[in-house]
């Protein structure tokens, strides 16, 4: 159903909610430092919670240009 955010954060205090459970556990990883997506480039060791920031991080070792959308 529209506008529906079924899925609750559990950690006491956030009070977000979610569309997806899969969204949800992308958020859960914000609490608990969880961060499965790591750059690989030497002397970055960044990390990420979302395949999609990992992804647009990778761009600025390829030089790709990050794709910005118009509001």
């Amino acid at each position: 159903r529209a506008g529906e955010r079924p899925f609750k954060c559990p950690f006491v205090g956030c009070g977000r909610s979610f569309t997806t459970s899969n969204i949800r556990k992308v958020h859960i990883r914000t609490h608990t430092g969880e961060r499965p997506y790591m750059c690989p480039e030497p002397n970055c060791g960044r990390g990420f919670t979302s395949a999609t920031n990992y992804k647009n991080h990778m761009r600025i070792h390829t030089g790709e240009r990050v794709k910005r959308r118009r509001l």
